[in-house]
């Protein structure tokens, strides 16, 4: 660009200092979410993508669930030649220790010796084909090792687990990154050690539990998914699941695939990809939506340059001359504004990274090819952007402007279809956004049929013997109203049983529980006026359903074992509201059996201090392990957070494109109103009013809006009930929702177009008819 049309582009930038602002801060803003939302997309599509192996690694899936018994690895290697290697993962929770007393909370996944050979997880020390071979052997990731005895140790160092369990240190990985789908660990250990660990010596050899995530890694060359039906009929021969059809289908899932899986397994995360894929069309929209806003204001703004452009052509310019120069400032425009967008994105990258649950990471994650990119791109945009007026305003006739008979035109179904699609935008995401936000309320307020306020959840660590003067100190504790040993609550589910009773396939959860349980959770419970004895069990209403029983049933069989039926609990949840409430029963948890959970309802008042004391004694009674704990309504939270923070997105882009689109909005009614510029002038000196002409200026305006909130409304119906369709307990589509959209739709219709069209309408009718 020469420094005369520089010069020239600047000073039309400062004279209209209300374009300059709209066009600058809506590309700006468009680019920030532009280049926060690539990024975060990008990396969701890298998960897993790393692995050295990853055209060759499967996991192993039946119906929705990725679980099987111990010897299903060994079973596929050994009977067929297609499986190179396998490996088996589970993941725990446990306590460890090394050098001192000093204990700490680790999380480690249990896998075999391959795991490091199929997997691309960096070892800092140790060889990847033998650090794991070892029974009872560890590997711990860097900030573990680090935080356990402040520097990277020996191998061969003793680390014991759950106190008694003692392992070698046979390596050291690199911390998991963040584009796996393993979840955060602090140690493999190898599986082997299961049945110690569990104190359960036929786990191993047993297809009775089936918990455990299998992953496979095919030879080189090979078809392995095509084994899939020969696979599923060798597990028929052994393993009762498939047996009796509760597992009546398996597949192979591609490494890559497991984080977007619906299947879900021990130890992993996964991610839901058809938010991902709104994501990805929301980036596309934002960027369209900016171009088209950018090339609409620069058109209406065309008006303004037209003494400039009329000279430049008279003095010999030619065509393609406007093309370069409009190509040339369009793009400067881009770069600025990109500018800008980047740092915005760095200020808004904290929020980014809490509302998607990431780490972006803008600083790291510019490399050469991703800055080539992103030039390539804003000079792409740039020159599509300028392109457009380029060719529009370069076909003027400079005597028509120098007699001052010019009048931009444009055609009137560009116009009416461009902005009856952003009215479409509008009010589909205002009722979206509506609906979710009232679906999440709902969520939030429904009864789930028990307590869920001030009840602390902690995951029991207490040796056996020390359970009852556990009890017994926290009920001394201040504040604290009641404690429960259980196995199984409302936030993990229980342990599922599956059985066959009377020919028919039953699912059944089981909690096992003493005897505050129910009161304390607040569980309405009626008696059958059955004799209490250790051996009785209750059940919730939704089992007499599933079991055929009447009301007033005294017995009951599940699982094979018959109980006396004391009591028939009202139903609550024991999953999300996504799940419907299934079958449930309970059996009183044995005295001196050790308990998962434990329960503790405490006051609202000084709460803060009564959660400290609570803390001393777990730790005083644990020999120093720090305490974990959850707050019952937290963890019911948790569950929707995925809703909840797509509601967000939802809501920050509606606020996003409504502020695009109504400078859009502007940019043509601007335009628009410049085309009836002498109608104006005439009507007013015909004795029209402010009012007359503000109604001339807006119906078209009002109308179009109108038109597209009717085409939205189905649209957003159809996107809404799919989305509620993951729900088994959902709101309802209520009309006022609609309704509510319809009215801000048609308020940001008069606040796009009032201002100008106040502007037009006061404008002395002589200034427009001066040369008629």
């Amino acid at each position: 660009m020469s420094i005369r049309n520089l010069k020239s582009f600047i000073k039309f930038l400062a004279n209209n200092k209300l374009y300059t602002f709209i066009t600058i801060a809506g590309f700006s803003i468009s680019l920030m979410f532009v280049i926060l939302l690539s990024i975060f997309i990008q990396k969701e599509y890298s998960v897993d993508q790393f692995h050295v192996n990853k055209d060759r690694l499967y996991r192993m899936v039946h119906d929705d669930y990725s679980g099987f018994a111990p010897p299903s690895g060994a079973l596929l290697k050994n009977t067929f030649p297609e499986v190179e290697s396998y490996t088996r993962m589970y993941g725990q929770e446990g306590v460890a220790q090394a050098r001192g007393d000093k204990k700490y909370g680790i999380k480690f996944l249990m896998a075999d010796s391959a795991f490091f050979n199929m997997f691309s997880y960096p070892l800092i020390k140790g060889e990847p084909s033998s650090v794991l071979v070892k029974r009872k052997s560890i590997v711990l990731t860097k900030s573990m090792a680090l935080k356990m005895f402040d520097e990277l140790p020996d191998l061969g160092t003793m680390i014991s687990i759950n106190g008694d369990h003692q392992y070698e240190l046979t390596g050291i990985m690199k911390d998991l990154p963040r584009n796996t789908h393993l979840t955060r660990t602090d140690a493999i250990v190898d599986f082997n050690s299961l049945a110690n660990l569990w104190n359960h010596p036929g786990v191993l050899t047993s297809y009775g539990n089936n918990s455990f995530g299998l992953y496979v890694m095919a030879k080189k060359g090979v078809n392995l998914p095509s084994k899939s039906p020969q696979m599923l009929t060798e597990f028929k021969k052994v393993n009762w699941m498939f047996k009796n059809n509760f597992a009546k289908n398996l597949s192979m899932e591609p490494i890559t695939e497991v984080y977007f899986s619906k299947s879900y397994s021990s130890g992993v995360r996964q991610n839901n990809k058809v938010i991902i894929q709104i994501l990805l069309g929301i980036t596309v929209l934002i960027l369209i939506l900016a171009v088209v806003n950018y090339v609409n204001l620069t058109i209406a703004q065309a008006s303004f340059r037209h003494k400039e452009l009329a000279i430049k052509k008279l003095m010999g310019s030619k065509r393609w001359a406007f093309w370069k120069q409009y190509i040339q400032e369009s793009t400067l425009l881009c770069l600025f504004s990109f500018v800008i967008g980047l740092i915005l994105s760095l200020a808004a990258e904290n929020i980014f990274n809490y509302l998607l649950s990431t780490e972006l990471n803008l600083t790291s994650a510019f490399s050469s090819k991703e800055v080539l990119i992103a030039l390539l791109g804003i000079l792409l945009i740039g020159a599509i952007s300028g392109l457009v007026p380029a060719i529009k305003v370069a076909g003027v006739n400079p005597i028509d402007i120098v007699k001052g008979i010019y009048r931009m035109q444009e055609r009137t179904v560009y116009s009416k279809m461009l902005i009856t699609f952003q009215y479409v935008l509008i009010s589909g995401l205002l009722v979206s956004a509506l609906f979710i936000n009232k679906q999440s309320r709902y969520i939030q307020n429904r009864d789930l049929g028990f307590d869920k306020e001030n009840i602390i959840v902690m995951r029991s660590r207490i040796p056996s013997k020390k359970l009852e003067s556990f009890k017994q100190l926290i009920k001394n504790i201040p504040g604290v109203k009641q404690i429960s040993y259980s196995r199984g609550n409302p936030i993990n589910g229980g342990n599922n049983n599956s059985f066959v009773y009377k020919e028919k396939q039953m699912s059944f959860q089981h909690f096992m529980v003493d005897s505050t349980y129910f009161d304390m959770m607040g569980m309405e419970v009626k008696l059958t006026g059955a004799a209490y004895s250790p051996k009785v069990a209750w059940v919730n209403e939704t089992a007499l359903k599933v079991l055929g029983l009447p009301e007033d049933a005294k017995e009951v069989e599940i699982s094979g074992r018959k109980s006396v039926i004391y009591g028939i609990v009202k139903d609550f949840h024991f999953r999300d509201l996504k799940t419907a409430i299934g079958p449930a029963f309970f059996t009183n948890l044995p005295s001196g059996a050790y308990p998962w959970d434990i329960q503790i309802k405490v006051n609202s008042s000084g709460l803060g201090a009564t959660v400290d004391r609570i803390k001393a004694a777990y730790n005083e009674f644990n020999n120093g392990i720090p305490a974990e704990i959850n707050f019952m309504d937290d963890s019911i939270a948790q569950w929707y957070e995925q809703d909840r923070k797509l509601g967000k997105t939802i809501n920050y882009f509606t606020a996003l494109t409504i502020i695009i689109s109504v400078m859009g909005l502007f940019a043509m009614s601007l335009f628009y109103i410049q085309q009836k510029i002498k109608e104006i002038g005439i009507r007013k000196v015909n004795g029209a009013k402010i009012s007359e002409v503000l109604l001339l200026l807006n119906k078209d305006f009002l109308r179009w809006a109108l038109f597209g909130f009717v085409l939205a409304c189905p649209i957003a119906y159809y996107g809404i009930n799919k989305w509620l369709e993951t729900f088994a307990y959902k709101t309802t589509l209520s009309w006022w929702i609609f309704a509510i959209s319809g009215v801000a739709a048609f308020m940001i219709a008069l606040l796009s177009v009032t201002y100008q069209s106040w502007k037009a309408a006061s404008r002395n009718p002589v200034e427009a008819l001066r040369y008629e």
